[in-house]
């Protein structure tokens, strides 16, 4: 009973879920071969929605159907006892939306915005049938995600021993799901995903909050170390990729870049331009943190502006510089008095 059997499980799972959303999108393509481009509306409405309606209907139905056996089975692997007098309802996950709308309403969006383009905005008919059928594809495959997600969680909340579920991502992972890999949720959190996010929660208790033991799957530094250097850069950012290998911890990275701006430093000569983040600077933030108590230190004042790990590694001179700015700006973890000595 390991996590390591856990996330192999979970894996196939996501396999399945993902060949559900295969077939999902293949049976889409049919419905939407009929989109007129002449009468968008019309043949949507008389020809292609019931057809996508039933399609996705049924994706949702299939991928909702193995979530209690996922969930028992998962549980039965962290240890944790998976007996429960309730069953999932699969039939109750499809026909509607994650976010509660009619799933006929949702599908409807797309091909109003493109009769939107067509009519008001004289874009290309062709061209606006290209981005409707794009657009109802990703939600066919994150609709099928998601019902199943929702299944799984009701599955878990029904389960009294299961008190959390653990996040596993799938191989090809974006950045922004690689650093909640692993993460520890109380089971009726809301699951954070992206539009044909394949993450997926194992089943865990409170004895399972620790972090980083896991395989990439529940690691974010075992993921980024099982990428390619040409991966970490185009996933990361070449600077960000740069810092973590430096030794930088990822979410800070990561985070930094979410609310990154640009700003001119007048004080560098040459009017240098930077990138500065407003991450992790208010009173509780870690940068904020180290900032404060290198001012007891120091016993001087310093600058509020946080910079990006891409600024740094443009700034720095040497190797020297490049980890003493890491540290200073909070992408680096050690003791602030050490890091004051730098």
């Amino acid at each position: 009973m390991t996590l390591a059997q856990a996330e192999q499980l979970t894996a196939r799972r996501q396999q399945e879920l993902e060949a559900v959303a295969r077939a999902v999108q293949a049976e889409m393509l049919f419905w939407l071969a009929l989109l007129d481009p002449a009468d968008i509306m019309g043949s949507w409405f008389d020809q292609v929605l019931p057809g996508l309606y039933l399609a996705l209907s049924r994706g949702q139905v299939r991928a909702a159907a193995g979530a209690s056996s996922y969930v028992a089975e998962a549980a039965s692997l962290m240890g944790l006892d998976a007996a429960t007098a309730w069953e999932v309802a699969p039939a109750a996950f499809g026909g509607v939306a994650a976010d509660g709308r009619p799933l006929s309403s949702l599908l409807t969006t797309p091909a109003l915005r493109g009769w939107h383009a067509v009519e008001q905005r004289g874009q290309s008919a062709d061209w606006s049938v290209g981005q409707i059928r794009q657009s109802v594809l990703m939600m066919g495959s994150t609709e099928v995600a998601d019902a199943s997600r929702g299944a799984s969680q009701a599955a878990m909340a029904g389960t009294r021993h299961i008190t959390g579920y653990i996040r596993c991502i799938s191989a090809g992972a974006c950045k922004r799901c690689a650093v909640l890999a692993g993460r520890w949720y109380r089971w009726n959190a809301d699951f954070l995903r992206h539009p044909r996010c394949h993450c997926y929660g194992i089943p865990a208790g409170d004895e399972h909050r620790a972090r980083g033991r896991g395989s990439w799957r529940t690691n974010p530094h075992a993921y980024f170390n099982s990428l390619s250097r040409r991966d970490q850069d185009r996933l990361f950012g070449r600077g960000g990729a740069e810092a973590i290998r430096a030794g930088a911890d990822i979410p800070s990275v990561v985070n930094a870049r979410r609310t990154a701006r640009q700003l001119r430093r007048v004080d560098m000569g040459g009017g240098t331009i930077v990138t500065a983040t407003t991450e992790g600077t208010t009173r509780r933030g870690y940068f904020a943190h180290v900032r404060r108590h290198l001012e007891q230190i120091e016993g001087r004042k310093l600058s509020r502006l946080r910079l990006t790990p891409e600024a740094i590694f443009k700034l720095a001179a040497d190797r020297q510089e490049l980890i003493r700015l890491l540290g200073r700006h909070g992408y680096l973890v050690r003791p602030v008095a050490e890091i004051a000595r730098l």
